[in-house]
């Protein structure tokens, strides 16, 4: 079997040969050691920036947007009975502006600027 030198094993010279005496400067860069570097940096800035409170959960912010949509829309259907009780409306009316309001929220879940129409 042939004789193998520590540059064979590592795929990098060793520090003598790079120049420097062992124990000076520690290992030469490489594409992957860089990588991991980078990587390692922005996982250190992304944990900083979580603690110093610029970056916000993704999945509270779904929350809680879910929770203040909903409660616009119950809000919103409400109108109709809150206007039938206030006013004394009639039922045709209540039932031509709740239809109104259920087509303007329908419009604005499918994306049309509230005009489901």
């Amino acid at each position: 079997m042939a004789k193998r030198s520590l540059d064979d094993i590592l795929g990098e010279p060793t520090p003598a040969k790079r120049g420097r005496r062992p124990g000076e400067g520690g290992r030469a860069p490489t594409p992957t050691r860089d990588r991991l570097n980078a990587a390692q940096a922005q996982l250190a800035e992304t944990r900083a920036a979580k603690l110093r409170g610029e970056l916000l959960d993704a999945g509270e912010v779904e929350a809680r947007w879910t929770s203040a949509v909903l409660d616009v829309r119950a809000a919103i259907l409400a109108v109709p009975s809150r206007f039938g009780a206030r006013f004394g409306l009639p039922a045709t009316q209540l039932a031509a502006l709740d239809a109104d309001l259920r087509d303007a929220l329908a419009g604005l879940a499918a994306g049309e600027g509230g005009h489901a129409r």
